[in-house]
């Protein structure tokens, strides 16, 4: 099962470096196929995005295509959603933010494929 894991882990990364949202395909990598919790599967998804954001900073920090004023709104924006998302997530029972994600990742996923 290791090297299932290993393989699914490696595919998914391509598909991150190809800028498809890999995220939610880990996660559900996790909890479909591995049994993952799911709680720990967006864990681990926070783990394996670490990696793959900081591999991509490097690469436009060595091309100089960063924008300072970007990543200055994004960070405090970011900052704000994750401590509203924790408060939210503490209150709402399991089964609630479950469902919720599922329809989040439905939803951004129809975006996606209708885009023009």
């Amino acid at each position: 099962m290791v090297v299932v894991d290993l393989l699914a882990s490696f595919s998914i990364a391509v598909l991150s470096g190809m800028g498809i949202g890999s995220g939610g395909l880990f996660v559900i990598y996790l909890t479909l196929v591995s049994s993952t919790p799911q709680l720990a599967a967006q864990g681990l998804n926070l783990l394996f995005f670490l990696f793959s954001s900081g591999s991509a900073l490097l690469y436009h920090l060595f091309r100089r295509r960063i924008f300072w004023n970007a990543v200055l709104l994004l960070t405090v924006t970011g900052i704000l959603g994750s401590l509203l998302g924790s408060l939210i997530a503490g209150v709402l029972p399991v089964p609630i933010i479950k469902r919720l994600f599922g329809a989040m990742l439905l939803l951004s996923g129809g975006v996606a494929l209708f885009k023009k």
